[in-house]
């Protein structure tokens, strides 16, 4: 199972997902890293060996934020982000994390694809 960090404007129901199958979520906002920039987010998310999770679209610019020295980025972009779709996409990078390394690479969910950076 995966060590996740939830950036702040995951909600927390994703996470409890997440938890429920199995894996050891953290929340940036428990940690007090709400507001924090992008950039020492993931850094704090690679110290601790955790993919960062976020809906925020800035995390799949692989110049800015490379993958390849973290622990895993993963961007969920939902058009809808209703409780039922973020379940959904909650139960995906759940089940993908589980059976995939993250470390070094990038996940971007939508409601119907998955993109991943570098391919496998």
């Amino acid at each position: 199972m995966a060590a996740i960090k939830l950036d702040e404007n995951v909600p927390d129901s994703f996470g409890q997902t997440l938890s429920q199958s199995g894996h050891d979520v953290a929340l940036a906002r428990d940690e007090e890293l709400a507001g924090a920039a992008d950039e020492r987010l993931l850094a704090v998310a690679t110290s601790e060996n955790r993919v960062l999770i976020s809906l925020d679209r800035h995390f799949t610019n692989i110049l800015q934020h490379a993958p390849e020295t973290s622990a895993g980025i993963a961007v969920v972009r939902l058009h809808r982000q209703t409780l039922p779709a973020m379940r959904r996409a909650a139960m995906a990078l759940g089940n993908l994390l589980s059976r995939e390394i993250a470390n070094g690479r990038l996940f971007v969910l939508d409601e119907s694809r998955l993109r991943i950076w570098p391919r496998p």
